[in-house]
């Protein structure tokens, strides 16, 4: 049994399937290379958008919050509007009704979105002889907000920098292709207003590249969040907006974050997408912080110019429609932005299995032909990550709770105690099997992820590929007789093997943690540092045991050293004006009016108004026993605002032989007299087999239902619903409208985000 880690079998020279793959590895990584520091041509330069300018547009713009189909919406399209025509440009406002449906598998049921939306959409007419026949560029971005935020970083700031770039667009030199402006309505309530000019829209169809601009928090530069369809000469230009990084991989993990930034429906168009985001100073789930006071000057100076420096590339580069394959992409540190098409990853994977099945060859004839040291290295291999699967389970509370610290010193120490432990597991397995066994077997199971990786998403293969691939070529290149005697050699080898996978998967252990672990994600992040740990077998290889076995005791002894510290978490951030939760309920089920508030501190003003409770409770008799904890009270009932107006019109069976179950069809129409914005209906008692809206179907087939209305104002609303004859159905309607009836309530009360508050009128509609 070999324990020194070296082969022992005289030597042989390389054979004609290593020097090919060794001369393919040095013609990709040559590639890789010159397109790491390829750049793409600087445009011609403009002075950055002036930084009063946009400051001035998203104070105006985030003075309240901006939901979709209300009054505050309304006059936030108004200034976009004339602040364009004010520089000489003729936007267009696009006015549809879009519809949207989405599958709650929490609850079961298809949720049904219909909106009336109002894009705004400018066209710069590009100066090329052959503008109309170049695809064109479009810059995208949204003006509304969600009904408690004031918008100022994700919505507000890509609205001011977008208009000054079209004012820098305008006065400056002159760009080939035409650019679109594209400031969208109804982001917050599912994409409505991408949706509705992706596919509705006639200049959806002459867009080459399209460019969206949004955020996730109030600070920090602007990073390619997301890309889809786009090749290589897309992605290049990412170079061009200073500070930006991103990954293909964050791509996919940040989708599992809570309303985080999304490419959406302007996937649709059929050309590339680049999503660009600020990350920095996160933003809460709701948006409560998102105001001005907190926004990041220094944010909106890079954004607006980034977006100038992008809209002036691309303005003059040769876009064409239609996506590409998809493409790995990330940043090389020192190298800049490196992408290649995903398919690479498939070549480098079949050169990491020839390379493996080589060193399998290799360890079996130095083992006299015996299975059992390999078969040591796969086993031991696999009990040692299981072990560290099951130690992480049981400290996945530990885990959790430093996901939530102010300081990153706790989570380090766990890290170097982790991986020192780690490190010793496998040079104890070392003497059992041998290093060559035990570094094949940690290749093996690495190659295993590498596919199931390959399989489920090619595009993020690059972090495993490349650092899989350098490895397994030191080892080859370890077995090369001239590097048999030549220690400086061996350690030169050994650091090209291991020098993917630190400029790698470091950068990717940090922004995982970074990005995801404040949110309680972090199992993206250790799974990258398991990984990395594996590719620590590589020192396995050749006589470095004493020197590393006491670098881990030195790190772990440091780490027992460091003096205690009290691990502050993560300071709660309170909005600077929060918004007013209160509800005013005018229920015509109950036939009274309410007060209702969250489950929350009550403050001396807001006591006043719930009177007779000590704590949150069920009201059984109004809402039943179904409904959540809240503050109620009754409140007084005005007439100023109407019940929903409702009619049925008939309830006939649908006489169908054999039809099981019998069906029977409800028709009603709904109309708001109260011009509500947004109108929240759902059903009850039973599931919908099939439903319509004023003739076009909403529902095909039998599931839980509701529907959520923008904008239908006082419109006539034509319902039918085919369900169970035997069932009673009951349809839930909520007529939500934002402010409060202010002169109902006490004086005194405290500053609040203005436009929020919401008054409620509901009815319940009953078929039996």
């Amino acid at each position: 049994m070999s324990t020194a880690g070296v082969p022992t079998a005289p030597p042989r020279a390389p054979g004609l399937a290593a020097l090919a793959a060794g001369l393919f590895a040095i013609v990709v990584l040559a590639l890789l290379a010159w397109s790491a520091v390829r750049g793409p041509t600087q445009p011609a330069q403009d002075a950055p958008p002036p930084l009063d300018g946009m400051m001035r547009h998203v104070s105006e713009l985030a003075a309240s919050p901006r939901p979709i189909a209300t009054s505050m919406n309304a006059a936030a399209r108004d200034y976009i509007v004339g602040q364009l025509r004010a520089m000489g440009l003729a936007p267009m406002v696009q006015t549809t009704t879009v519809q949207k449906s989405s599958i709650r598998y929490w609850g079961g049921n298809v949720h049904m979105t219909i909106g009336l939306v109002h894009n705004i959409v400018v066209r710069l007419p590009g100066s090329a002889a052959d503008r109309l026949r170049r695809p064109a560029l479009l810059l995208a971005t949204h003006y509304d907000s969600g009904k408690n935020t004031l918008g100022a970083a994700r919505g507000a700031s890509q609205v001011a920098a977008m208009l000054e770039t079209a004012r820098a667009l305008k006065n400056g030199p002159a760009h080939a292709n035409d650019i679109l402006l594209l400031f969208m309505d109804g982001e917050d309530v599912g994409g409505l207003g991408a949706k509705g000019f992706a596919e509705q829209h006639p200049l959806a169809r002459e867009v080459g590249l399209t460019l969206k601009f949004d955020a996730a928090g109030s600070a920090g530069p602007l990073t390619l969040y997301d890309a889809a369809g786009a090749g290589s000469s897309a992605l290049r230009g990412r170079a061009l907006a200073l500070g930006a990084d991103g990954s293909s991989l964050m791509a996919r993990l940040v989708k599992m974050l809570p309303d985080t930034p999304r490419i959406g429906p302007l996937a649709a168009i059929d050309a590339p997408i680049l999503l660009f985001v600020n990350t920095g100073r996160r933003l809460d789930a709701e948006g409560t912080l998102d105001s001005v006071e907190r926004l990041d000057p220094a944010m909106v100076a890079r954004l607006g110019e980034n977006m100038l420096r992008l809209a002036r590339h691309y303005g003059d580069a040769t876009l064409a429609r239609g996506g590409s394959q998809p493409h790995a992409w990330f940043t090389l540190p020192l190298a800049g932005g490196v992408q290649h098409p995903a398919i690479l990853g498939w070549g480098l994977g079949a050169l990491c299995v020839l390379m493996l099945v080589r060193g399998y060859r290799r360890a079996l004839v130095d083992s006299g032909n015996t299975v059992a040291p390999v078969l040591q290295g796969i086993f031991g291999i696999a009990l040692l990550l299981v072990a560290a699967r099951m130690l992480l389970w049981e400290r996945h509370e530990e885990l959790s709770a430093l996901t939530r610290l102010q300081d990153s010193g706790p989570a380090i120490v766990f890290l170097v105690a982790g991986s020192g432990l780690f490190i010793g597991a496998l040079y104890l397995l070392r003497r059992f099997a041998g290093g060559v066994s035990v570094f094949l077997g940690a290749m093996a199971w690495l190659s295993v992820a590498l596919l199931l990786i390959l399989l489920k998403a090619p595009d993020t293969a690059w972090l495993l590929a490349w650092p899989l691939t350098a490895a397994l070529a030191a080892f080859t290149a370890l077995q090369a007789p001239q590097a048999q005697d030549r220690a400086l050699l061996r350690l030169l080898i050994l650091a090209a093997g291991l020098a993917p996978a630190l400029l790698l998967m470091l950068p990717a252990l940090r922004d995982t943690w970074a990005g995801l672990a404040p949110q309680g994600l972090y199992v993206p992040a250790v799974v990258i540092a398991m990984m990395l740990l594996c590719f620590a077998s590589l020192f396995l290889l050749l006589p470095l045991g004493r020197v590393v076995i006491g670098a881990v005791v030195l790190a772990l002894a440091a780490c027992v050293a460091l003096p205690g510290q009290s691990a502050t978490p993560l300071l709660q951030e309170r909005p600077s004006i929060a918004p007013n939760r209160l509800v005013y309920l005018k229920d015509m089920n109950s036939w009274r009016s309410w007060w209702l508030l969250p489950p929350e501190a009550l403050d001396p003003w807001s006591k006043q108004l719930f009177p007779n409770l000590e704590r949150p409770a069920i009201n059984v008799d109004a809402f039943g026993w179904h409904s959540p904890r809240q503050w109620y009270a009754v409140a007084p009932k005005i007439d100023d605002i109407a019940f929903p107006e409702a009619f049925l019109l008939r309830s006939p069976r649908l006489a169908k032989p054999k039809q099981e179950p019998k069906l029977r069809q409800v028709e009603f129409t709904l109309r708001s007299k109260n011009r509500a914005p947004h109108i929240e209906m759902w059903a009850a008692g039973s599931k919908p087999h099939r439903s319509t809206l004023n003739g076009h179907a909403l529902t095909s087939k039998e599931s839980a239902w509701s529907l959520s209305l923008y904008g239908m104002e006082d419109q006539l609303l034509r319902f039918t619903i085919d369900v169970p004859d035997v069932d009673v159905l009951a349809v839930i309607v909520e007529e939500r409208m934002p402010g409060l009836p202010e002169h109902l309530l006490p004086p005194g009360a405290p500053k609040r985000m203005p436009g929020t508050g919401m008054t409620v009128a509901s009815d319940v509609l009953w078929f039996y």
